[in-house]
């Protein structure tokens, strides 16, 4: 719980936290240099660590606490190695070594000096705390680096007086206490307008109370909780209200909240708008740097003037921060551009120190993108999922890698250093023979380090290359190779190896996201999941999560089910059939569009069929037609867009697709939604592989590799037509499976589906609706 206002607030700061926040200088770096993962780093530690005498103290923990006018904070950290004494009482006295061990892929000339002054200002905050507890006159500092390029090892030593060491550590908590009592003058406040908040509607909708209730006790009890919340409901309302009212109370310190488009960002902002306007809550959108940032290559800083100095003008960007409104994207633009910062890299900087974060999947759940450093456990962070049925096949694509050997050879084609072409080709030929295999449980081990090392050399020869020289595909290409390299390195239970000798391409795949996905969780105080079509909600329990534990809620539609007529006609759409089925889809449309023209989505499950069916229908030249584009740009998605706008036509889209789930037409609402067939994915060797893993773990492999994600897509589409308390409209699904005990029993309950044989049925169905 937050204290009261006479209260300090409590922070416990990192070393390196401290040092960053006050000691960083000079430009950004490239962001293209190779920087060893989290676990070399640890096993780099222990290798010198072993190497040092037996009196040599590892990992010591050391703290301070500190204290200013709002705030009370504790400084803390574990010192590498700490050597007091040489061990030999008949050696003269020995001047302690505080030594702070740093992995790198750097020679010592290499280093940028940026990051050597880094890590010496955290080294001298260690050494100071050391001279402070220990009541030492002086101090000398080893900071050490290990090149995992050639296990070399070069040092840097120095030796520090206790009074220098105690004015340098004096300085920086002194920066960092302002920070905190400032901070915390800002908390204050948010709070008592948090616990103030008013809901902003003079009433919930129907389920909107519900799902706002039960987030906000999964909150406050640490709970997992997936939601289906159809459409019309409120649901960004319902999960962000209770989120910011637990964020005042200090039950949680930051909400994440993720979305599967940036679109999704639009309901976020409409849904802050809509609370008090005295509220201004500290909000950054994440964006890709190639959406934020216009002053630099997306490869290469060299000539960005945002990213030159940029440290040395950070600190006056933060306090400024500090007394203005950051409730938006231009806010945060316009701050960027006074103090000539880069935006991008503006708001990663300011995440610790806002309310709330908007952003994709990937900066939390892709294992080589997510922000690990702003996701720190310790930091009570609570995480909001929108449209959550896009996750699980969003997650496998996160956790799976895919290498083509023909992009191989086309970097060794590119390549000028003849030692690295030829180890380029030399993997081209092994996975070459890899791919004739039939099947392959695991990667052999000296695969897995050709890899990892030739992805390392690759990379480290583009790092002294002009990046711009490049074109972007090759870019890609060395991305690919690393990201596959990394991958292979661990093989997972839930992994799949597909070979392909056609196409010449070695995949990792994950069926089963679900235990990464949990693993991902645990980091957070408390994690939600919702969606307007989180039906079936069991398959996604399954695939999201591996929590017996966690709440499942599917909430009614807040509309009354009077208002959507859905319709079975037992049309046969089976691929076999599918040339016989056009000439019906015909009838049943024409007879449809007699007894009411207006403005229909018509939503096929491949864009071959789509076309096909829209051909049938040219015989009726009376209906409008309009078709989406097949992988649209941004252009050609406005402009059909805009051609919805028309006030009769039946427009045809791919079931689940980008128009049958990211629109919303309000002001010009559908009139019905069609759908030809139960949008089975077609088989395919991913497909086939979750059917087996599902099968060995609860023999419905089928269900969850091809059903469950079908119906789905149904659902997401059918969700367009019902967007209000005034819309009406019809659903017609037109496929004899749809009648089935096994699909009846997948859908909303509000559906309450009638089979209709004929279009006289179905002309008296239509005169019926309409009449009521």
């Amino acid at each position: 719980m937050n204290p009261g206002p006479d209260t300090p607030r409590t922070f416990r700061i990192a070393i390196t936290e401290l040092a960053h926040f006050c000691c960083r200088e000079g430009s950004v770096l490239s962001g293209n240099e190779r920087t060893p993962t989290a676990q070399q780093g640890q096993e780099g530690h222990k290798k010198l660590q072993g190497q040092r005498p037996p009196h040599y103290q590892q990992e010591v923990s050391i703290s301070k606490a500190l204290q200013g006018k709002h705030c009370e904070w504790t400084l803390a950290g574990r010192i590498d190695g700490l050597l007091m004494d040489s061990g030999q009482s008949a050696q003269p006295p020995h001047i302690p070594i505080v030594e702070e061990i740093k992995t790198t892929y750097c020679t010592e000339a290499e280093l940028p000096p940026e990051q050597h002054q880094l890590h010496l200002a955290q080294a001298r905050l260690y050494a100071a705390l050391v001279c402070e507890q220990q009541q030492l006159e002086q101090v000398e500092i080893h900071l050490t680096y290990l090149n995992l390029s050639d296990e070399s090892v070069f040092q840097h030593r120095a030796l520090f007086s206790a009074d220098s060491l105690q004015a340098f550590l004096s300085r920086c908590c002194q920066q960092y206490t302002e920070w905190l009592d400032q901070h915390c003058l800002y908390l204050q406040q948010r709070d008592q307008n948090l616990n103030q908040l008013p809901f902003p509607f003079a009433a919930y909708r129907a389920g909107q109370r519900t799902l706002s209730v039960t987030v906000y006790r999964d909150i406050r009890e640490q709970k997992q909780g997936l939601y289906h919340a159809p459409t019309g409901l409120g649901k960004t309302m319902a999960t962000l209200f209770p989120a910011l009212r637990q964020l005042g109370q200090g039950v949680v310190r930051q909400i994440w909240y993720l979305t599967a488009k940036n679109s999704g960002h639009n309901s976020v902002r409409q849904a802050l708008q809509q609370l008090s306007s005295g509220l201004n809550p500290r909000v950054i959108y994440l964006q890709a740097k190639d959406k934020t940032c216009t002053t630099c290559p997306l490869h290469s800083q060299q000539n960005c003037t945002a990213q030159s100095g940029y440290y040395d003008r950070l600190p006056a960007a933060r306090w400024e921060f500090q007394t203005r409104p950051c409730a938006d994207t231009e806010d945060l633009n316009t701050l960027a551009q006074r103090h000539k910062l880069c935006p991008h890299q503006l708001a990663r900087d300011l995440l610790p120190w806002v309310d709330l974060v908007v952003a994709d999947y990937n900066y939390v759940f892709d294992p080589y993108t997510r922000l690990s450093d702003a996701l720190n456990k310790s930091r009570q962070l609570c995480l909001l999922v929108d449209e959550a049925h896009n996750l699980p096949d969003r997650a496998r694509t996160m956790f799976s890698a895919a290498l083509q050997v023909k992009k191989l050879g086309s970097l060794a084609s590119q390549i000028t250093d003849k030692p690295l072409k030829t180890r380029l080709k030399s993997l081209a030929r092994q996975c070459r023979e890899l791919c004739q295999q039939e099947q392959a449980s695991a990667l052999d081990s000296g695969l897995r380090h050709t890899l990892l090392v030739l992805s390392e050399q690759l990379n480290e020869w583009f790092l002294q290359q002009n990046w711009l020289l490049f074109p972007q595909e090759l870019f890609e290409s060395v991305m690919e190779l690393w990201r596959f390299a990394q991958r292979a390195q661990t093989i997972h239970p839930e992994d799949a190896i597909l070979l392909d000798p056609h196409a010449e391409k070695i995949q990792i795949y994950c069926t089963d996201p679900a235990p990464e996905l949990e693993k991902i969780a645990a980091g957070f105080h408390s994690s939600h999941y919702f969606s307007g079509s989180l039906l079936p909600l069991h398959y996604f329990q399954r695939c999201i999560t591996t929590n017996p534990q966690c709440t499942q809620l599917i909430l009614d539609s807040p509309f009354p089910p009077a208002h959507q007529c859905t319709v079975i006609i037992p049309l046969n759409t089976r691929y076999p059939s599918r040339p016989q089925s056009l000439p019906l889809i015909g009838a049943v449309l024409h007879t449809l569009w007699q007894c009411r023209p207006g403005r229909y989505l018509l939503a096929a499950p491949s864009f071959e069929y789509l076309g096909d069916a829209m051909d049938a229908l040219r015989q009726h030249p009376q209906i409008p037609l309009l078709m989406q584009p097949n992988s649209p740009s941004p252009e050609e998605r406005a402009q059909f867009l805009a051609m919805l706008q028309q006030d009769r036509f039946l427009a045809g889209v791919i079931t689940g697709g980008l128009f049958a789930e990211g629109i919303d037409l309000k002001h010009n609402t559908l009139d019905g939604v069609i759908i030809i067939g139960t949008c089975l994915p077609p088989p395919s060797p991913e497909r086939e592989q979750i059917k087996h893993r599902f099968d060995a773990a609860n023999r419905q492999g089928f269900d969850f590799a091809y059903r469950y994600p079908a119906i789905n897509r149904v659902i997401q589409t059918a969700g367009r037509l019902i967007r209000d308390e005034q819309d009406r409209g019809i659903v017609l699904l037109l496929d004899d499976r749809f009648n089935e005990l096994r699909y009846r029993t997948l859908m909303p309950a509000h559906w309450q589906p009638r089979l209709v044989k004929n279009p006289c049925q179905l002309e008296a169905v239509l005169d019926a609706f309409y009449r009521n």
